[in-house]
């Protein structure tokens, strides 16, 4: 008689634990995870934090989470070592009631791009893993990994040659800040420089007298169109990595510097571009711009672009590894017109001699192939 009692009621805690987990199981269950930064270059090491909480009463002795993770990312375990990556992240954990585990896991921004945590499945089982449960878990996530910039050592020789080039197309305009004297009124002078104290000392018209300051107004055009489809699609991507490193020596030479590419945003799908400016936030919608960019898409015609420029004010810088024969022949235009124009063109090792070098078109070599 015991043994039939003691086995109605091991029969009725089972059922009773089989119907608490399927009714409770994921009730104050919750499951989180988010970057440990919001931004990053190409190469640099984050972590990827994640947090289950168990609000409730009942334990949960085995719990699976498994995260869509982009494949751009390379995991590492504790010693460093490269975890093989399959797209997926999955933890494993046995939690007990009322308690929040954390954990964190170490990847590599292998990829530029924008990235984002959209979903996780979250599996449970009761106490005697008689049943499983899942459930899908909506993620809020996104890392902007902005373009590797080059070393110093790559882009020396580029620097010179570009700055030597371009430094006598500075534009010369007077500074409102630095006072050099009075003279009299010309009538090409513009009427705020009128100093109408000393005017009224001398009763005639006077105006101050600014020294000139060099502000070089740059416009960095990035050139995406398609090489054709059996071209290694890493020669766009140092070609990226150039003029991000480029905006950035240029905005550090004090550069009033405009952006604009053909290369559509892989979010929006149009053409990006960044007005003019010299500032640190300016650098940084740059940067973003280049994160952005997909090579995915149809790019928008640079040799239309280049046909409707008109601005002599300006000073235009083309990364382009595409050299077709119109763009070519719209770009050769512009300097016939009087619009300072220069030209670099990205190339894997052995490909130099494929382009023809002029004052205003330089080679740079990509690296290997």
């Amino acid at each position: 008689m015991p043994v039939i009692i003691l086995g109605i009621f091991v029969l009725l805690m089972l059922l009773l634990q089989s119907y608490a987990y399927k009714r409770l199981w994921d009730r104050g269950l919750s499951f989180s995870v988010r970057f440990s930064a919001r931004e990053a270059f190409e190469g640099d090491t984050l972590h990827l934090r994640e947090e289950l909480a168990n609000k409730k009463f009942l334990p949960l002795p085995w719990v699976n989470t498994r995260i869509d993770v982009p494949a751009e990312f390379t995991f590492l375990n504790r010693q460093g070592e490269l975890i093989s990556p399959d797209g997926k992240g999955s933890s494993l954990f046995a939690i007990m009631m009322y308690t929040a585990i954390r954990r964190k896991h170490r990847f590599i921004c292998t990829k530029r791009g924008l990235f984002n945590l959209r979903e996780a499945r979250i599996s449970a089982s009761d106490l005697l893993h008689a049943s499983q449960f899942d459930k899908d878990v909506h993620l809020r996530g996104q890392l902007t990994v902005f373009p590797k910039l080059l070393d110093f050592e790559e882009v020396d020789l580029l620097y010179k040659q570009l700055d030597s080039a371009m430094m006598s197309k500075k534009i010369i305009d007077p500074d409102p800040f630095e006072f050099r004297g009075i003279r009299d009124y010309q009538p090409t002078d513009a009427l705020k420089s009128i100093n109408f104290k000393a005017s009224a000392i001398a009763q005639t018209l006077m105006v101050n007298i600014h020294a000139p300051t060099t502000a070089q107004k740059l416009v960095l055009v990035l050139n995406l169109d398609s090489l054709g489809a059996l071209t290694n699609p890493e020669i766009y991507e140092q070609s990226i990595r150039l003029t991000a490193t480029l905006a950035q020596h240029y905005i550090d030479q004090g550069a009033n510097l405009s952006f604009t590419t053909n290369g559509r945003d892989c979010i929006t799908a149009v053409p990006m571009s960044v007005n003019g400016g010299t500032s640190d936030g300016h650098l940084y919608k740059i940067f973003e711009c280049l994160a952005r960019v997909s090579t995915s898409y149809q790019r928008a015609s640079m040799t239309d672009y280049v046909e409707q420029i008109t601005d002599r004010e300006q000073v235009y810088l083309f990364v382009s590894p595409y050299q077709g024969e119109a763009f070519i022949t719209a770009f050769e235009e512009l300097n016939d017109r009087g619009i300072s124009a220069y030209m670099v063109v990205p190339v894997f090792d052995g490909k130099q001699d494929t382009v023809k070098e002029t004052e205003n078109v330089m080679v740079w070599n990509a690296g290997m192939k």
